[in-house]
């Protein structure tokens, strides 16, 4: 009886009993100007919602810029990781498969040295010794993946989920979704980028698996693929300031009012995913939206900013 009629229990089993409960966590920004009381998220309950950004919940666009200023910082200064060396270079492996002779190899590698661009699998096949189904075949073998049989186009088309920035750069395909198993098979015309799928499963939030698909194949489609209308995705740069990079962030997000944001860094770009879900938003246009910046090729020393919202120093360089 005593804890029954305690003020702190009865207004507690009042507010739960008429759905009174704050409907937002408190900002993960420490230096949040709003106030984190009970009774001021209590007040602004039937406000709009703010933004979740890498798992964390900030109030408003203010709030989330600040922290976008701190992620791309992070991002920006991050070393790509290095490409993990074949176990057998191709033209080895084409012999040791008996599709290719060491004269033939010799060939093509001083053919590449002299024209200094391209892929050996290229000029083996531009100097007629195997075809690119032998070439393919062997890139399977040599990255351990399996041979992507066919590439349907409309399914290319409806996995529109990775911007086509990024799949030209890797000259990469989503190839097919499992949602069984919630995995994204993507299918690579050149060399398989394990840090690239990692970084799309992160933002994803799904599994990967790569395959290998012909090269000419892949670029086809990736042509076809520019000239569709994309209007979900947004490319900026090359872009030096991080700063300039976080307001066009904000803007977005004030504008869409996304659910959740997430960012990665992949390759030569920064990738932020804004998502709308219609459940919650049903009259909304676009339900993602990707914007792609594109980094500068040199590097850049990690760069400091200062708090609060406004009051953030320009980059030095």
């Amino acid at each position: 009886m005593k804890n029954f009629l305690n003020p702190r229990i009865l207004f507690a089993n009042w507010s739960k009993r008429y759905n009174l409960e704050p409907s937002q966590p408190p900002c993960a920004l420490v230096s949040c100007a709003r106030s984190q009381s009970y009774w001021q998220r209590l007040r602004d309950r039937h406000r709009p919602a703010g933004t979740m950004l890498q798992g964390a919940f900030y109030c408003q666009p203010q709030c989330l810029e600040i922290a976008l200023v701190n992620q791309l910082s992070r991002l920006r200064v991050m070393a790509p990781p290095p490409q993990p060396s074949n176990r057998i270079p191709l033209g080895l492996l084409m012999v040791a498969r008996g599709k290719l002779t060491h004269i033939e190899v010799t060939a093509a590698l001083e053919a590449q040295r002299r024209a200094r661009h391209g892929k050996i699998g290229e000029w083996i096949e531009k100097l007629g010794f195997a075809t690119e189904q032998e070439v393919t075949a062997a890139l399977a073998v040599q990255w351990g993946c399996p041979v992507a049989t066919s590439v349907d186009p409309s399914t290319v088309q409806s996995l529109g989920n990775i911007p086509l920035p990024v799949l030209e750069f890797f000259q990469m395909l989503p190839l097919s979704y499992a949602s069984a198993t919630n995995t994204l098979f993507v299918a690579f015309g050149e060399r398989v980028d394990h840090a690239a799928l990692y970084a799309i499963e992160k933002i994803l939030g799904c599994h990967t698996q790569p395959c290998v698909a012909g090269r000419k194949v892949i670029a086809r489609q990736l042509e076809s693929l520019g000239q569709l209308s994309r209007p979900t995705d947004v490319e900026f740069g090359p872009m030096h300031d991080l700063a300039e990079m976080a307001r066009i962030g904000a803007s977005y997000t004030a504008r869409l009012s996304p659910e959740e944001v997430r960012l990665t860094r992949i390759g030569r770009f920064i990738w932020l995913r804004l998502d709308v879900h219609p459940a919650v938003r049903p009259r909304s246009r676009s339900v993602t939206t990707n914007l792609v910046f594109r980094l500068p090729s040199e590097s850049a020393r990690p760069l400091h900013f200062t708090h609060p919202f406004r009051q953030v120093s320009p980059p030095v360089w």
